[in-house]
């Protein structure tokens, strides 16, 4: 082949990479901060219309534990047929759960819509973005995953006060029916440009430089790594349930005003995205198990801090590094079952470990809903979060060694 047609290839591929992985930014954009940055804006304005409790608010994020019983379906159909029409699709109907949301008059309602809403998060952004971005840039998947992720801080970085100024000006319906169009928009781009990567030339500047292991489901199952994979993600992601969507709520219970709850909030999100590229990095570089115990621990020290933000400690303070070390969490977490793991079944592995996440989703919000129906306060929440981080560290802390690709 000519050196300029195989260039033109070379570059008609990095192309389309850095259009798929503009696809991955704009679905954790929209599936995270659509919704779970935006949520505590919707709380008041929901109680005062409809009368509901706190904890019922919350049990519908609680849902969200449902998608990850079907996790193990969506990442095999994931890794049988690619990531296109499942995201798109997923997409589709996230936004769609959301311009749903307007016209719901019941509680129940209110519950089945986050049912739909925690399917297609799971096909949308939980599942099939590790996968594409392992496979679109093998060499230095940490920190372009870390790019890609930073759009859940994004959408809470610009679609939570965008949401927030909506609510404000008009109300929570036009809030929600904002989000869903966001959601419509997303699908379609990831429809036109999502698609699974040629077959890489051996000796191409994309070849995978890495000697990363390919464990099947099966081989996953019997190494002590992947229960200790397990435990750490299922505590680590009771950060998004039972801590996330509480911070605007929590500062402002604290008597600190809308306004600058909002500015902490986007604070936070941004913090966030200077997290995952500096884990992202950190992990290509140092390994994704070492920076996972550090984030996980990082986590824990700030959640306890926030009990005190706003009364004694400074909310600019500790809601940066909070986000700093909570947004590194959403890349490693994938990091380390491609490096553990490989990619060829990252999808079916990732997806039982999902399965864990029920816990999470379940349990966070009705610890934070009761936390504050009966103490009037999110602080011990967040003090039992603190505790659940120690132990995701602790289980890959007492694991095995330090780096783990290729070291059983």
């Amino acid at each position: 082949m000519p050196e300029s047609a195989t260039g033109s290839g070379m570059m008609s591929r990095v192309h389309r990479g850095w259009g798929i992985a503009l696809a991955c930014f704009l679905a954790y954009s929209v599936t995270v901060g659509g919704s779970q940055y935006s949520f505590g804006h919707f709380v008041g304005p929901l109680e005062a219309e409809f009368g509901w409790s706190r904890t019922e608010i919350g049990l519908s994020l609680s849902l969200v534990a449902l998608g990850s019983f079907v996790s193990p379906f969506f990442g095999a159909m994931i890794d049988r047929h690619g990531a296109r029409k499942i995201m798109a699709v997923s997409m589709l109907v996230f936004g769609l759960s959301y311009l749903a949301r307007p016209i719901m008059n019941d509680i129940w309602h209110w519950y089945a819509l986050g049912a739909i809403q925690s399917f297609a998060m799971v096909g949308g952004a939980m599942l099939p973005i590790g996968k594409l971005i392992g496979q679109w840039f093998p060499k230095n998947r940490g920190r372009i995953l870390g790019i890609t992720a930073m759009g859940n801080n994004f959408g809470g970085a610009a679609i939570q006060p965008a949401v927030a100024l909506i609510i404000s000006a008009y109300s929570w319906r036009i809030g929600y029916t904002a989000i869903g169009l966001f959601g419509l928009v997303v699908a379609i781009y990831i429809l036109l440009v999502v698609k699974s990567p040629p077959v890489i030339a051996k000796g191409s500047i994309f070849e995978n430089e890495t000697k990363s292991p390919n464990y099947t489901l099966k081989e996953a199952l019997s190494t002590r790594r992947f229960y200790a994979i397990l435990v750490s993600v299922m505590c680590g992601s009771f950060t998004y349930s039972a801590l996330l969507p509480q911070v605007s709520s929590h500062l402002i219970n604290k008597g600190i005003s809308e306004v600058s709850a909002a500015i902490a909030l986007s604070l936070f999100a941004t913090c966030g995205m200077a997290g995952k590229l500096i884990f992202g990095i950190l992990a290509d570089r140092y390994g994704s198990k070492i920076s996972l115990i550090i984030d996980l621990v990082g986590q824990a020290v700030f959640a306890f801090l926030l009990i005190y933000a706003g009364a004694g400690v400074s909310i600019w303070f500790v809601v940066p590094f909070m986000g700093f070390f909570l947004g590194a969490f959403g890349a490693l977490y994938q990091l380390i079952i491609m490096d553990s793991f490989g990619l060829d079944h990252f999808g079916s592995i990732l997806g039982v470990i999902s399965i864990t996440n029920a816990i999470s989703f379940f349990a966070g919000p009705i610890i934070a809903g009761q936390s504050f129906d009966i103490t009037g306060s999110y602080g011990p929440a967040f003090a039992i979060t603190a505790v659940i981080f120690v132990i995701g560290a602790l289980a890959l802390t007492l694991s095995g060694g330090d780096r783990w690709v290729n070291s059983e």
